[in-house]
């Protein structure tokens, strides 16, 4: 087991926790944009703890979407 996916997906789910709750007090929806972006970057990491690290193409697109995510949500 790759202990530095371990510890990605760890602070990953952290954020999604943490900005999910902000979201609900706040209603500020930067907080669940950089949530979902580290939704993206969690997948990314669970998918290579799976086994399915190898669908490179596809796991590109999964992190490409958690940046874009990540950039709306600092911008707005």
């Amino acid at each position: 087991m790759d202990l530095v996916l371990v510890a990605n997906l760890i602070f990953s789910i952290t954020i999604v926790v943490l900005g999910v709750r902000r979201y609900k007090q706040t209603e500020v929806k930067a907080f669940l944009f950089v949530a979902l972006g580290f939704l993206m970057y969690g997948i990314s990491h669970l998918a290579g703890l799976t086994g399915f690290g190898d669908m490179k193409t596809l796991l590109v697109g999964v992190r490409s979407l958690g940046y874009i995510f990540v950039i709306i949500g600092l911008l707005i």
